[in-house]
């Protein structure tokens, strides 16, 4: 696997669908969110949500999610991802139900996420 974070796609996958009580130490194979660059560009993706409660409602509707509990992905509007947090609905990719959706169906130019964690132009900045 291109990307030194994560051995293969199954840890990544394992990370991101653990669901042990939050902790204060660095990264402990738990991936509540995690900050990245893909040729370039610096994206997010959470499971935290991020918007608040107005701006989150456009959201779902614009990608026609009912009220619930959804995996968020967003272009970050910055060269810098560290404190870039202005978010409008204009840079969400989508709201996935799980880590396969989102594996699966988040498209970012042209290539799914599950091409995109692995491929040497993907750098992991952050991971939360």
């Amino acid at each position: 696997m291109a990307n030194a974070d994560f051995n293969n796609i199954e840890e990544f996958i394992d990370g991101f669908t653990k669901t042990d009580p939050y902790t204060e130490t660095l990264y402990d194979g738990i991936i509540w969110g995690m900050e990245f660059t893909y040729n370039g560009r610096f994206y997010r993706l959470t499971r935290d949500r991020s918007a608040d409660d107005k701006t989150f409602a456009k959201i779902r509707e614009r990608f026609g999610k009912p009220d619930g509990y959804f995996i968020e992905v967003y272009r970050l509007p910055c060269e810098d991802h560290g404190g870039c947090y202005e978010l409008t609905p204009d840079l969400y990719l989508g709201l996935y139900d799980d880590v396969n959706d989102l594996l699966d169906h988040c498209i970012i130019e042209g290539k799914t996420l599950r091409e995109i964690i692995p491929s040497d132009k993907t750098r992991i900045c952050s991971i939360d």
